[in-house]
């Protein structure tokens, strides 16, 4: 794990001695002024950034709004031989610094301050990651529930190519029998022909649908900040409609909607993990008694969309409504992580948006998604 510290000083004796101090305890290493340190943070990650106040040309306070923002990572210290309050207040407000250390340092005081710095840059870290892999394990969970019906859906256009073309070979076998006994090609042979060829195409042209579906879902597309879901809904339930049509009858309501923000694998991902809980959530019984229904459409506000995705199952107990979105909380008894949700509300809010939850009784749930239109 990164344990690099970035000392940011002037004063070269200052430097020195922090280097001497730490000397084979923690790995720092020095820039003279805030141009140069914020040169070395674009080569290389750092754990922990501690930067002097009183610098020409950069302060350590404008140092710490460049790194907010490009490096948020790393851990900021201030370090000052003033006690200048407003100058604290300054790098906290606009900074964000974890501490405030005066000169002249305590050399055991420091060395503690930059440890626990490291340990919390190496825990964030470790979180993050645990998020990353929770993340693959619920799509990868969701996923799974609906491959049953992605097969059932591809098998379909499958069938429909091979039975077309052995209907187009054996045209083909017949135009060549009448060919090469001499005889004039049947002008019906050539129609059922065309047709079987298109046919092949439509059907070739509904599997690749169903592969942009599932490639939606899976891809990368992490640098696309803005995304439409018509697309993604569109997309989504080319692929999941044979594994909810099992589970209950399916109602689309679908309008036209603005480009809005986020990425659209994660909201791609967010609206599997609504739908999975929706079929999870209607009770065992003919499909035709259920309900699985999405919505799309403007939000009531101007410059929000909103999508719903309901069910008319059990419902939630309203003691329980309010931690559907905790992470590992389900009123499941089997299957699911507990997961879903608390990712899809992280997503959510990550794009800018809200997700809400509201159930009766006997009559269902419903999730309301709201994301703001994209910009420009």
């Amino acid at each position: 794990m990164n344990d690099t510290i970035l000392y940011i000083d002037d004063d070269e004796s200052n430097l020195l001695v922090l280097k001497a101090t730490c000397s084979g305890e923690l790995n720092v290493i020095t820039a003279s002024s805030g141009a140069e340190g914020l040169a070395i943070l674009a080569e290389q990650e750092v754990a922990v950034l501690l930067v002097d106040q009183r610098m020409p040309g950069m302060t350590g306070v404008e140092v710490f709004e460049v790194a907010q923002e490009r490096y948020p990572d790393a851990v900021r210290i201030l370090i000052t031989a003033f006690t200048d309050l407003t100058e604290a207040i300054s790098a906290i407000n606009r900074g964000h610094i974890r501490r405030y250390l005066k000169k002249p340092w305590e050399p055991e005081e420091l060395k503690a301050a930059l440890r626990e710095a490291v340990e919390i840059f190496q825990t964030r870290k470790k979180i993050a990651d645990l998020e990353t892999r929770l993340l693959e394990t619920e799509r990868t969970y969701a996923l799974g529930v609906v491959a049953a019906g992605v097969a059932h859906e591809l098998r379909n256009p499958l069938a429909a190519m091979s039975m077309n073309l052995e209907l187009a070979r054996m045209r083909l076998d017949a135009m060549n029998r009448s060919l090469a006994g001499g005889e004039s090609v049947n002008p019906s042979h050539l129609i059922s022909l065309g047709n079987a060829l298109e046919k092949i195409e439509a059907a070739a042209d509904n599997a690749k649908k169903i592969a942009e579906g599932l490639e939606l879902s899976n891809r990368r597309r992490d640098q696309e900040s803005t995304a439409d879901l018509g697309e993604i809904l569109e997309l989504t339930l080319k692929f999941m409609r044979a594994a909810l049509l099992k589970r209950a009858r399916l109602e689309v309501e679908k309008k036209s909607v603005p480009i809005v923000q986020g990425s659209p694998r994660e909201l791609g991902q967010v609206l599997i993990n609504l739908l999975v809980n929706a079929m999870q959530a209607v009770p065992d019984q003919q499909p035709s008694e259920s309900v699985v229904g999405v919505r799309l459409a403007p939000g009531h506000d101007v410059g929000w969309v909103e999508l719903q995705v309901y069910d008319n199952g059990e419902g939630i107990p309203e003691d329980l409504l309010a931690r559907v979105f905790d992470p590992f909380f389900t009123t499941k008894t089997q299957g699911g992580t507990g997961l879903g949700l608390a990712i899809s509300k992280r997503i959510v809010e990550e794009s800018g948006g809200t997700i809400s939850a509201e159930s009766e009784a006997g009559r269902g749930t419903a999730f309301t998604v709201r994301l703001p239109v994209a910009v420009g």
